[in-house]
């Protein structure tokens, strides 16, 4: 599953389907690889960017993933409009409605979402640590500073 000392991803940070371990979601069962979620003897196949969104929440173990985090895990930093990540986060939502309060996903506005799993924050051995890592800037932080420093340079 790749070297030690990062988030045990083939590609540290992104969500990778493929090279995600299956993991406890409250009482759900969830296996990346197949895209299913098992609630007893009920099963949910998800859409592959869903199950990436998913997973990357469930990996923050409650704390707040950015938009931009979302894009740069999800879509590989590729641009993508509001409606494909609202998209996303809407049939994860709706997903936990049909599993009736298993878990939900919390909007922080202006900030982010995080996953809130049977009243708590989302807590799975098999996820391992969520570690940032060092600092990556986004494209929107590149993009600006790169603006900013040619205003400084032109002023």
């Amino acid at each position: 599953m790749g070297e030690t000392g990062h988030d045990g991803l083939a590609i540290p940070g992104r969500a990778v389907l493929a090279h995600e371990p299956p993991f406890s979601l409250g009482t759900l069962k969830i296996n990346p690889s197949t895209r299913e979620i098992m609630n007893g003897s009920a099963r949910h196949v998800l859409e592959p960017r869903v199950m990436q969104v998913l997973v990357t929440l469930a990996r923050a173990r409650g704390q707040v993933i950015t938009r931009d985090e979302l894009i740069d895990r999800c879509w590989d930093g590729r641009i993508v409009g509001d409606d494909a990540i609202n998209h996303a986060v809407g049939k994860v939502r709706h997903l936990s409605e049909e599993l009736e309060g298993e878990f939900a996903v919390e909007t922080i506005p202006r900030v982010g979402y995080r996953l809130i799993a049977n009243g708590t924050s989302a807590t799975t051995d098999e996820l391992g640590a969520s570690r940032r890592g060092p600092f990556r800037p986004t494209r929107r932080v590149a993009i600006g500073s790169g603006i900013a420093l040619g205003a400084i340079a032109l002023g």
